[in-house]
């Protein structure tokens, strides 16, 4: 396969220039020494223009040495193709040096088939200080069958309990506390009345952007319970854990104190001007939400961000209260087992780790960085209940061992059903009921004609 060179930028060849201008000056008077030879650095990426956007400029800078090869993964995607299964083949036959990687399933996956190089010995060796990161996100990256360091990443999303502080003493409702249980959680939202004029309604909590089921899902998750068996070929939500999940949420859509979005069973499609109607949370209307640091963006974009608000702790399971399913570290930098320049990888995910890089990314995103040192604040609030919780280990999901086609036909009876409890012309149980018995059927049908696509 034909590799991809990434030259250097005019704006980084500026930068680098004006750097080295001063060495460059007095070498001229010396006899010229022999050009280095250049090291070489193989990364499987999108393309070279994506590369180029996100890490060209970096590599001009601070690797001026480094030549990279870009391997294209491309085209890894397309019918007929396993994406995870044709990038292990990748790594196996081009011989990458260094992998990045965006999901943690994918990253202990390559660490437990032996794709990755233990990073321990690159670590001691060049006294990289592990103590600066957070032990959750440590955590995480041991996660593993040898529970070894194989990749290293800055930066780490993570979700909180949003709530007005206003609206709380307003209705005389305490606030809400780190580490609630789920049932907690919806046992304050129910003390806000319900305002017979939705105008003038204040919602007890809101999941913006998502749907109906999305809702029911987070509070069954959260204690461990799953729509789909672990083999994918049976529904399960016959369970009383999915039962009072379905109850919670639905209850509140029905009287009116949860924000019911689905109108007449049919999907929201979120525009501009949808997307600020639906924060709800922002302008004052909803108690409480769940979100990531980007709501604190998105309050100042919108201008709220006078709003009296503070954040502890999502939910979490009462048998496990120390561990979310919100917690994730990204992007995961490894090196392959096979490198051929290892000692180079080791060198981009060092930088990439390290303090100079966390500065710069603290400074021009709203990422929360693994390193405890910007862990504190952001615009003078604790960022605590951000990093209070660790990373619960998370087995494969439904949404992952269903077939491709099967969703779509879920989602849609999902939504039915759901409107139709609602609406009142079935009962929450009869809802969840049809739920289980069409999901079963429309699941048969996809591993059916998944079948029928083998033969």
């Amino acid at each position: 396969m034909k590799h991809n060179r990434i030259p250097q930028s005019r704006l980084a060849r500026g930068a680098l220039t004006a750097l080295l201008a001063f060495p460059v000056a007095l070498s001229a008077c010396g006899k010229a020494a022999d050009k280095p030879e250049k090291e070489v650095l193989r990364i499987p990426f999108g393309d070279e223009q994506s590369f180029q956007h996100t890490y060209g400029n970096y590599f001009a800078v601070k690797f001026p040495d480094v030549e990279v090869e870009i391997i294209p993964t491309s085209g890894l995607f397309g019918p007929g193709k396993n994406y995870y299964e044709e990038y292990e083949k990748l790594i196996r036959e081009q011989k990458p040096d260094l992998v990045i990687t965006y999901s943690t399933e994918q990253y202990r996956q390559w660490a437990n088939e032996g794709l990755l190089l233990d990073l321990e010995p690159f670590v001691r060796k060049s006294k990289f200080e592990l103590d600066g990161f957070t032990p959750a996100a440590i955590a995480q990256l041991r996660e593993n069958d040898e529970g070894k360091l194989y990749g290293l990443a800055p930066e780490l999303t993570s979700s909180a309990l949003y709530f007005n502080k206003d609206l709380f003493d307003k209705y005389g409702v305490p606030y809400p506390t780190n580490k609630m249980s789920w049932d907690d959680t919806m046992r304050l939202a129910r003390r806000f009345p319900v305002d017979p004029d939705p105008e003038k309604r204040i919602y007890g909590i809101h999941k913006k952007y998502s749907t109906p089921f999305d809702f029911v899902y987070d509070i069954a998750n959260t204690e461990g319970a799953d729509f789909i068996s672990p083999d994918g070929k049976r529904m399960t939500l016959e369970s009383d854990l999915w039962n009072k999940a379905f109850r919670q949420v639905l209850d509140g859509f029905k009287s009116g104190n949860l924000y019911y979005y689905y109108k007449d069973g049919k999907r929201v499609n979120y525009g501009p001007e949808e997307t600020k109607q639906m924060d709800l949370f922002s302008s004052g209307k909803a108690a409480m939400m769940i979100s990531g640091t980007e709501q604190m963006f998105r309050m100042k974009q919108w201008g709220e961000a006078a709003l009296n608000w503070d954040v502890v702790t999502v939910p979490v399971d009462p048998a496990n209260p120390e561990y979310t399913r919100y917690f994730n570290v990204a992007p995961i930098y490894a090196i392959a087992a096979n490198a051929e320049h290892a000692e180079t990888a080791w060198k981009v995910v060092r930088y990439f780790n390290g303090e100079e890089a966390a500065k710069v990314s603290q400074k021009t995103s709203d990422v929360l960085s693994t390193r405890t040192a910007f862990a504190k604040t952001k615009d003078g609030r604790s960022l605590e209940p951000f990093y209070m919780l660790k990373a619960k280990k998370q087995d494969q999901g439904s949404y992952t061992v269903m077939p491709p086609t099967f969703y779509q036909t879920f989602e849609s009876l999902v939504i039915r059903e759901i409107d139709e409890a609602v609406k009142g012309r079935k009962t929450i149980e009869e809802a969840v009921r049809s739920i289980q018995t069409d999901g079963q059927a429309a699941l048969d049908k996809a591993w059916a004609e998944e079948a029928a696509k083998g033969k």
